[in-house]
């Protein structure tokens, strides 16, 4: 496995002809000695043929480069993909030049697609299973318009253009959207419900003009005809002629081509049919008036795709780095407690692994990287750690009973958004019956159902300040004197159609075991919403032992905000923290990229808090919830000092309800116990 080894990591964004100099690769830690014939380039597993380009054989030197045709990625995590060059035990696959003086005349054109992508509205209520739910703008009554802008248009062509729309649908019901091209009413496209619209049209290439053109685009259901823009695409006949100094073009093997348009006379052409065995084509370049033209006959038959490019248009790498050899896959390894981090909070961790050893646990902390690598070919993605937990629940000596998950995620991965790139420790984001949200769950979840097969806890940090709070106050809790032993009960009021949020808090209560004592903060007990407040952060800074809250809630509150992320943020609880369980929706919405949830919060608080919350990333019934919520409180005080995250793991078998299961989440380390 390529992981395993020393290797140089490409990134990739696009596509595009590659040039990577020798000064670059041994920054990054290749040895200048190595003999550049035995140079290998891997992608996905499999090796691809490269350029290596060297002033004198046998050496590398500071003057020689590797080239490669690259490729980017497109999907809800990343763009970038990795390409591995190693040094290998033989030559590596080198990119062949072919030519070719013999061709019948062909096409003066090529059908050649342009394409509006827009990423800029995120939509958590549209369920479309893996696929991204960032679009572009809202197609509405009022007309919205998208440019794609058309170069070298063949005005001969007797072929039609095609027009491509793909939208998203917003609301429930029929959706019928006027499509315009340059103000000419084309088509329109129908579909029903929140689901994906396509229509593909056949339009008239003199609708064309050379330049900009204008897809516009009018719902025609009246106001709750509401959609989004998936993409458009416009594929119209291009005349061989390059487009600032590059061209991608399809042409018929053994068709002589002629590509003009070029500034400078240093031209080349690559076959990337097969991208894993491109080939150079060989050709003569001819100046044509200002401009130069580059003559060749296509190889191979049938289709076939060739760039062509100048020495304005080889890209450089989005980043050059050296893999740090790991081998977590293979069999020998075990551990109770692994720790997947992001690399920046590694240092940060390590008290909190010297306390857990010192208690007897194994513990083995990997830097989330690893695993892309050498479960994700290098390419980012929440599957490349489930494929490691999977591996190591089969293959490892010890079995590892409890993952620790170190960094935030974020429901904007690629950070369309511009707010920050927050996506440091992925989570899975699931359909839910409501809403798309984040189940870290899903990670260890390997039998489809909504039970987690270890228990997962998770630490939502941004910053290595972050890190250090939160590890010193679990560190220090555990280190602190005596145990608590009051539980606080906070009920909301029941109100006309509600759960009775205050019954099943008491229900709580009476699981409760002699010599832990019991304060209930019930809503309706209170003159009013500001005396609940007072009587919350009174006993939160009392410290307690469990705070365990059943009502309605959102993101950053509980209802009426008788308790807010801002109180989170400045309690002086010290280390007389709570564990807290949270039945309410959304208080553990972590994946926002606007602002914290009130579980992260809670568990960031400088000067007190909680050592731990459990709360939810969805939105799900109370009945279901309270089901939960009471065989945790049995198992935490009647379970045998099960740890926070076996005891959560337990307490979701009590419950069928697959989003129950899924959503909610431990913020904390799940090997701590309660202190009582």
């Amino acid at each position: 496995m390529l992981a395993g080894w020393p290797a140089i990591k490409l990134f990739i964004q696009e596509e595009g002809w590659y040039r990577v100099t020798q000064p670059e690769l041994l920054a990054a830690g290749l040895d200048s000695r190595i003999n550049p014939r035995n140079l290998q380039l891997y992608v996905d597993g499999q090796e691809q043929a490269i350029g290596v380009n060297v002033k004198q054989e046998g050496q590398f030197g500071s003057q020689d480069a590797i080239e490669f045709y690259g490729t980017g990625l497109d999907n809800p995590f990343t763009d970038a993909r990795v390409y591995w060059l190693v040094v290998g035990a033989k030559p590596g696959k080198r990119v062949p030049q072919v030519g070719s003086l013999n061709g019948q005349a062909g096409s003066a054109s090529f059908p050649f697609t342009v394409e509006q992508k827009p990423r800029t509205i995120y939509v958590a209520a549209i369920k479309n299973g893996d696929e991204s739910n960032f679009f572009g703008p809202m197609v509405w009554t009022t007309r919205v318009n998208q440019v794609l802008s058309v170069s070298h248009l063949d005005p001969g062509a007797l072929g039609m253009a095609t027009l491509e729309v793909a939208l998203q649908g917003g609301t429930e019901g029929d959706h019928q959207v006027q499509i315009l091209l340059n103000n000419s009413q084309v088509g329109s496209l129908v579909f029903t419900g929140q689901s994906p619209g396509v229509t593909t049209l056949s339009v008239s290439q003199s609708l064309l003009v050379e330049g900009d053109n204008q897809v516009s685009l009018v719902a025609q259901g009246g106001d709750m005809d509401v959609s989004l823009i998936d993409y458009i695409r416009l594929t119209y006949w291009h005349t061989y002629t390059a487009d600032s100094n590059a061209l991608r073009f399809t042409a018929v093997g053994g068709q002589p081509v002629g590509v003009g348009g070029f500034s400078s006379s240093a031209v080349r052409v690559v076959d990337i049919t097969d991208p894993q065995m491109v080939q150079e084509v060989v050709g003569q370049v001819q100046q044509q008036g200002s401009g130069y033209t580059l003559q060749f006959v296509v190889p191979g038959s049938g289709s076939r795709t060739l760039l062509a490019f100048s020495g304005t248009q080889v890209k450089s790498v989005a980043a050059v780095e050296a893999n740090v050899p790991s081998r977590w896959y293979q069999a020998g390894w075990g551990a109770d407690l692994v720790m997947i981090s992001h690399a920046s909070f590694i240092d940060s961790l390590k008290p909190l692994k010297t306390l857990r050893e010192m208690q007897g646990l194994t513990v083995a902390l990997i830097d989330v990287e690893d695993l892309y690598s050498e479960f994700g070919f290098g390419n980012k993605s929440p599957q490349a750690l489930k494929d490691f937990l999977l591996r190591a629940r089969v293959n490892w000596q010890k079995p590892p009973r409890f993952v620790l998950l170190v960094g935030d995620a974020s429901f904007d991965p690629r950070n369309y958004l511009g707010l920050g790139n927050f996506d440091l420790v992925p989570t899975k984001l699931v359909d839910t019956a409501y809403l798309e949200t984040a189940s870290d769950d899903w990670l260890v979840d390997f039998h489809g159902d909504g039970l987690p097969e270890m228990a997962v806890g998770r630490l939502p940090v941004r910053t290595v300040e972050e890190a250090q709070i939160v590890v010193s106050k679990i560190v220090g809790y555990e280190q602190s004197g005596g145990g608590m032993s009051e539980v606080m009960l906070v009920a909301d009021m029941t109100g006309s159609g509600d759960f009775d949020f205050e019954g099943a808090s008491s229900d709580i209560g009476e699981l409760l075991p002699g010599g832990v004592s019991m304060a209930k903060v019930f809503r309706s007990q209170f003159a009013d919403d500001d005396q609940v407040h007072a009587a919350l952060l009174q006993g939160l800074n009392s410290g307690k032992l469990l705070v365990n809250y059943i009502g309605h809630g959102s993101e950053d509150n509980w209802r009426g905000d008788t308790f807010t992320m801002a109180d989170a943020q400045v309690l002086t609880n010290g280390m007389r923290l709570p564990f807290v369980v949270s039945m309410t929706c959304l208080n553990g919405f972590f994946q926002d990229v606007y602002s914290d949830s009130l579980a992260e919060a809670l568990l960031k608080a400088q000067q007190g808090g909680a050592v731990a919350v459990w709360a939810s990333s969805g939105l799900t019934e109370p009945d279901k919830q309270t089901v939960m919520n009471k065989e945790l409180v049995r198992l935490l005080f009647n379970g045998g000092e099960l740890t926070l995250g076996e005891a959560v793991k337990r307490a979701k078998a009590a419950v069928s309800d697959q989003d129950v299961r899924r959503t909610w989440i431990l913020f904390g380390d799940p090997t701590t116990k309660l202190k009582y």
